[in-house]
């Protein structure tokens, strides 16, 4: 199953190479999908931005209607105030009324500059002589809003409001100050129309950094702030919100102003909902993407249907022949295209072609076979004769020498019956077994030479070469132990015969009693045929032939490389 998809999914496949030219002529289109969905995502942006200032504005609306609510009062309150007055029961009505008026207030007084409070909407009496608040307000004569995390009248955290009051000379005789809560101007969670962001901290600050409100008092507003931004520069930032990448994620960063000198921070945090949402960055490619799978499919489905499943029919019949000679069935092709039926005529002809070619040859092969058969045969028969007349003028001839040259070219001749023996029992292979030839080239000339069992040992390992490599190699090895088997009075294993195969190369050492033929000195005539003889056959190996003597014994080796395709 899995073969099946991956051969589906082939970059060879005609269905993925039609669904591929499809994707590239759609590509124009997906590019401008892509595009104008990114454009739409940049203004969902733009006005997600914009929106977020209004949006927080609108979550601590109550809470900054309330402060502008003090800061009117408070002005009210200075001017109506006699300055050169002492306070009375009349300023502590007025204060008591404005104190009445915002519920949310936690004290309402007039301070002189004296700092001795004894107008209060609570009645209490409260020197702020030595409060450093009170004399900031004192020392520059402006409207101010301040966060005291400890009221001293009211022992709790209080935003004050306060005014100065001026005689009618323009001189500053006190100021009036308005304390609200500071837990009842904090801003409430919002959860408003915005679907994908979230408020995670919101908070009211001066231009100077002070923070006067926020949704959070456990945290610091400097950690709170991402992308590191500094109190101080957030003013700076007012109406331009922003995206801020960090460690956590996205954020969004907002400054509104407010009022005069009032500032709103707001930091949003995207929320993460369901599976949509999390795709929401993949938008832009969904289109094209979705258009492209849909364009491979149908491409591979009609390439399939009309087209795929008959060729590989055919495909499949062609592989079942050519691996076991046996012709698969093929579906009906009534619905296939022209061309596949022609193809599938064509291949019908050709296997009708390929079996009659291929009897016509196996008839060939079987006369090619006889023939070679009776060639070796015929061959072996001549070499025979030839041997036995050399044998006959062998007992003939009364000179030695003749009867030595006689024996080498028995040997030779012998080696030669042996090896077509040899190939003609071994006919039809490429290759023959060498361990078998020799050793049969061996056998045959210890019963020529009448050597007794034990006299010759063969160590010849399973080494298979081609058939035109088997007659050198037969020969010299009848050359040498012609040699040594010409030599009286041998020993137990005082032949011996190994042929071995190491790292590409074939060797073939034959070990036997030092003779004449094969001494350094013998160079001319006669006997030092063997020695020429040797060489010859090992050039026709493209090998070479090395003669080594110690003691009383001599050794020939004769190495060369495994022929090429053996």
């Amino acid at each position: 199953m899995i073969r099946k998809a991956w051969s589906w999914l082939s970059t060879s496949s005609l269905g993925v190479r039609l669904g591929s030219t499809l994707m590239l002529a759609l590509m124009p289109l997906g590019v401008l999908s892509v595009v104008q969905t990114r454009d739409a995502l940049d203004q969902v942006d733009e006005t997600t931005l914009a929106g977020v200032g209004g949006t927080a504005l609108q979550a601590v609306r109550e809470q900054i209607d309330l402060i502008n609510e003090a800061q009117l009062a408070a002005r009210v309150l200075a001017s109506v105030l006699a300055p050169s007055a002492t306070p009375d029961f009349s300023c502590v009505d007025r204060v008591t009324a404005v104190a009445r008026s915002i519920p949310q207030a936690t004290l309402v007084a007039y301070i002189p500059m004296s700092g001795l409070m004894t107008c209060s909407s609570t009645g209490r009496v409260y020197d702020f002589k030595d409060d450093a608040l009170f004399q900031g307000m004192i020392k520059e004569p402006l409207p101010s809003i301040v966060y005291n995390p400890h009221g001293p009248v009211s022992d709790t955290a209080v935003v004050g409001v306060s005014h100065p009051v001026f005689s009618r000379t323009g001189a500053q005789v006190g100021m009036v100050a308005i304390s609200l809560s500071y837990t009842s101007v904090a801003p409430d969670d919002y959860a408003g129309s915005l679907a994908l962001w979230r408020p995670s901290y919101l908070a009211t600050f001066q231009a100077d950094g002070t923070v006067l409100l926020s949704s959070d008092t456990s945290k610091s507003p400097a950690d709170m702030v991402p992308g590191g931004v500094d109190m101080t520069r957030l003013a700076l930032l007012a109406d331009r919100p922003a995206y801020v990448d960090d460690a956590e994620g996205r954020h969004i960063l907002s400054v509104v102003s407010v009022a005069d000198g009032l500032y709103l921070l707001s930091v949003w945090q995207r929320e993460i909902g369901g599976i949509w949402q999390r795709a929401s960055t993949l938008t832009p490619y969904l289109l094209p993407v979705l258009t492209w799978i849909a364009a491979l499919i149908a491409a591979g489905f009609a390439s399939s249907r009309l087209v795929v499943r008959h060729v590989r029919a055919l495909s499949r019949s062609m592989s079942s022949y050519v691996s076991t000679k046996e012709r698969l069935h093929i579906p009906d092709l009534s619905g296939a295209p022209a061309e596949i039926k022609s193809l599938h005529a064509a291949y019908e002809g050709m296997i009708h072609t390929i079996e009659q070619d291929e009897a016509e040859m196996q008839n060939l092969l079987v006369d090619k076979d006889l023939l070679i058969r009776e060639v070796n045969h015929r061959s072996g028969n001549s070499l025979q004769i030839i041997t036995s007349i050399m044998r006959m003028y062998r007992r003939e001839a009364q000179d030695q020498k003749l009867r030595s040259v006689l024996d080498g070219l028995i040997d030779r001749v012998i080696a030669l019956s042996s090896t077509h023996t040899s190939l003609y029992a071994l006919s039809g292979h490429r290759d023959v077994a060498m361990d078998v030839v020799l050793a049969d080239v061996v056998k045959r000339l210890k019963e020529i030479h009448g050597v007794a069992l034990g006299m010759t040992s063969s160590r010849l390992q399973p080494i298979r070469m081609e058939a035109q490599a088997a007659v050198p190699l037969a020969l010299a090895l009848a050359e040498a132990m012609g040699c040594y088997l010409a030599k009286p009075g041998i020993g137990p294993d005082g032949v011996v015969v190994d042929l071995s195969e190491a790292e590409g190369k074939i060797r073939l050492r034959i070990e036997g009693p030092d003779v004449p033929q094969l001494r350094p000195d013998a160079t001319v005539g006669l006997q030092s045929l063997p020695k020429r003889m040797l060489q010859q056959f090992a050039a026709q190996l493209s090998g070479s032939v090395s003669i080594h003597h110690e003691a009383d014994r001599a050794s020939v080796d004769l190495v060369f490389p495994r022929p090429k395709g053996a």
